[in-house]
């Protein structure tokens, strides 16, 4: 597949997941946050397009893209975090969209080439990006000791995904060869066809954020915190399109109130939608 049309997918899926609305806590088309706004999170999509096409053309290692992606905020001035998770998934799936060859074969080889450096540069690029994780007792991204003491056990940005997939949807993507984002494609796609892009990506969004805590809501309130807000996002759904949407709304001034942005599980809408169009996903 053509390296623009890839960097283009990955740009489209940043873009449409950012303006669906609503998506009850995270910034959409329909409101900003006090600190960092819609215009913000555009600037990290257009940005990242360079480095997406990089990937797609089979240059550089997962840990420097991701870290180039991030850096490439700065020259706009961009400072805090916006789409460290979704570049995190993207990058990935970009590199492994550019070989022929089935796409899921394909990531499960960029994964697992993956080096101990990769690992090296995501410490850097988590700590240039100021995300979120949860607090983890041993090679925690917060501790900036961990990344020498990765360079000193030789373990690969992989491995370290898979010491983090208990705590983290991002990390459990990598860890699992992305299965969960290749199945949300599905419902993705025929949400869309049923409903529409803006209605289609709000209602997996919903189903996503049911069906399993989101990990940024649990670094910053907890695990019972995560697990509620999953069950609120649960009630919302299953009372026809419209009245889901109306909850969504709801639940979406809730969520502001009270500091809530499950941000993860707009990663993985990203994702998704990202294998949907390259699957050919028409809107």
């Amino acid at each position: 597949m053509n390296p623009d049309h890839i960097a283009q997918a990955a740009q489209l899926a940043m873009l449409i997941e950012l303006s669906s609305d609503p998506k009850p806590g995270n910034v959409d088309r329909g409101h900003d946050y006090d600190d960092i706004g819609f215009h913000h999170f555009l600037v990290s999509a257009v940005s990242a397009y360079p480095v997406f096409r990089k990937a797609a053309s089979g240059k550089g290692s997962q840990g420097e893209l991701i870290l180039d992606a991030v850096s490439s905020w700065r020259r706009w001035h961009l400072e805090d975090n916006t789409h460290f998770g979704s570049l995190t998934l993207l990058m990935p799936l970009s590199a492994a969209a550019g070989k022929t060859g089935d796409l899921r074969e394909m990531l499960c080889q960029v994964l697992n080439d993956t080096t101990v450096e990769d690992a090296v540069n995501f410490y850097a690029a988590f700590d240039l990006a100021g995300a979120r994780v949860a607090d983890v007792a041993d090679l925690s991204l917060k501790d900036p000791r961990s990344a020498e003491k990765v360079r000193q056990s030789g373990e690969t940005l992989l491995d370290l995904m898979r010491r983090s997939q208990d705590h983290d949807l991002v990390a459990k993507e990598w860890a699992n060869g992305f299965e969960r984002s290749f199945r949300l494609s599905d419902v993705l796609m025929d949400n869309v066809d049923r409903h529409g892009l803006n209605d289609g990506v709000v209602l997996t969004y919903l189903e996503t954020l049911a069906e399993e805590p989101d990990s940024l809501v649990r670094s910053k309130f907890g695990r019972e915190k995560a697990e509620e807000v999953s069950r609120r996002a649960g009630a919302a759904i299953g009372r026809g399109v419209e009245e889901t949407l109306r909850r969504a709304e709801e639940l979406d001034r809730a969520f502001i109130e009270e500091d809530v942005n499950p941000g993860s599980s707009a990663d993985l809408i990203a994702a998704a939608l990202f294998i949907a169009l390259v699957k050919g996903m028409r809107f």
